[in-house]
């Protein structure tokens, strides 16, 4: 974008390529660089719901040169929000993207979903770089791979998690909802007949995660397991055919929340809600709900919040 060679109007008939030179989105200014990733009209409130001030960004008089570098001394400010300081790219990059879908074709993208995809890419993002971390940090009393992390401030993180016995043994599944202070909120544990195979049985825990959180009234929420193969498939709406009736459910109640997000952490730092799906097995009754913590988690739950 600062070196001018994005395909915008602008760069393109600057190279003797004859093209609109209009916005195809508000079809009133020159579709420069600036104009249709801060400036245009249909794009400043991208960036108001993303959360970021539009004086300068939305600002058609200041240079990119300018908004550039006020994202960047953004994404080095160590006192802002994780999310926050990776957020700005994402967002950048999927207007590109819905520009290109409009261009291209002829599909536009709502406002409030490109934020929503923006703020899934940077999840998902920060995710792959603490999965990093915990790879160059295996040595150590202990390492990240070890701990529960919590979500950004105005999330809520809803582990689940299924113990999962084959045949028609019961099996038992479970979620724990924690804020970003990790203060558990509420969790849940169940028996169920066991599923075919360990992938049906953590989509069962998955949907029951989805609609106890949605049930509860929480609207921003980090789903997380421990079974990446899950994970991938959610993320990529994977059409398994074993899995579809699973995943179609999935996908149905991921409209009822404001904003979602599905990511992978390892069994180490799942042992909450892995400790809750094998209690389920061995509890008296067919399943149990809490609005606090239960006495025999207390421990975990305390581990997890000291890091």
């Amino acid at each position: 974008m600062a070196s001018k060679a994005i395909g915008v109007a602008e760069n393109l008939r600057r190279r003797n390529i004859n093209i609109n030179p209009y916005c195809s989105s508000c079809c009133l200014g020159l579709e420069t660089s600036d104009h249709i990733l801060f400036s245009c009209p249909n794009i400043i409130p991208v960036w108001r719901s993303a959360g970021f001030p539009t004086s300068l960004l939305g600002d058609p008089t200041s240079s990119v040169e300018d908004k550039l570098r006020y994202l960047i001394r953004l994404h080095h400010d160590t006192k802002a929000e994780p999310i926050k300081r990776f957020l700005p790219f994402w967002v950048l990059w999927r207007l590109w993207k819905s520009r290109n879908d409009l261009v291209f074709n002829k599909k536009t993208t709502r406002q409030e979903d490109l934020v929503k995809l923006a703020i899934n890419d940077t999840i998902e993002w920060m995710t792959c770089l603490n999965l990093t971390e915990e790879y160059r940090n295996t040595t150590g009393a202990q390492s990240r791979r070890d701990t529960w992390t919590k979500p950004p401030p105005g999330w809520i993180k809803c582990n689940y998690d299924a113990s999962h016995i084959e045949g028609n043994n019961i099996s038992g599944l479970s979620w724990i909802i924690r804020d970003s202070n990790g203060f558990l909120l509420h969790c849940g544990m169940g028996k169920f007949q066991g599923r075919t195979t360990i992938e049906e049985s953590e989509c069962t825990a998955l949907i029951w995660a989805i609609q106890s959180t949605r049930g509860l009234g929480y609207r921003k929420v980090i789903f997380e397991g421990d079974n990446i193969n899950i994970t991938q498939q959610v993320n990529n709406r994977s059409s398994k055919l074993r899995l579809k009736h699973y995943l179609d459910t999935i996908e149905g109640w991921k409209a009822d929340f404001e904003t979602v997000a599905f990511s992978f952490r390892h069994r180490e730092q799942n042992h909450c809600a892995d400790k809750l799906a094998k209690q389920a097995i061995v509890s008296l009754n067919d399943y149990d709900l809490y609005h606090s913590c239960p006495f025999f988690l207390q421990q975990f739950v305390n581990n997890d919040t000291m890091f």
